[in-house]
């Protein structure tokens, strides 16, 4: 009897854990989500939008390094590893950026909170975005040319 209180109570923990890890993940941006989507769709990223973006990211590492305001979040885009060996655009909130390495949480992976930690190389990020808690963002090159883009192929349309 023992046993089985003890099974049936292990039981209970494992099939509340996936739930309990799921409520601690913190709640990401719609916009955020909009560009990991946007970034999961795109083979090769535009040359102009990541010049610029890599042209100002060291004032947006500025920002970061000196503290951003209450509720603002950055997110950079760096071409990472992905399960398959290849390198693909991937989003992350930056959590921490010291000597050239940059510490994060990847936005729009379905890993759970403990293993969606990605550390790498300032070298390959390609993009960033400061995003204000009413919304608004700064930076996010390749996020507008792809917006823009879309825009532009949906008028172009048969008539």
């Amino acid at each position: 009897m023992r046993y089985r209180i003890l099974t049936l109570t292990m039981l209970g923990i494992c099939l509340a854990w996936p739930l309990a890890a799921q409520a601690q993940q913190p709640e990401t941006a719609a916009p955020a989500v909009r560009l990991a989507v946007q970034l999961a769709g795109v083979d090769t990223l535009p040359p102009a939008p990541v010049k610029e973006a890599r042209r100002t990211l060291s004032q947006a590492r500025q920002r970061f390094t000196r503290g951003l305001a209450s509720g603002q979040l950055l997110y950079v885009t760096a071409t990472l590893l992905n399960d398959a060996a290849s390198r693909v655009p991937q989003l992350v909130q930056v959590q921490s950026w010291q000597d050239g390495r940059v510490m994060g949480r990847l936005v729009g992976s379905n890993l759970p909170d403990g293993n969606n930690k990605e550390e790498f190389d300032e070298a390959e990020i390609v993009d960033w975005m400061i995003l204000h808690p009413n919304g608004t963002e700064e930076g996010n090159h390749v996020g507008k040319f792809l917006d823009l883009e879309d825009r532009l192929g949906s008028l172009t349309g048969p008539r």
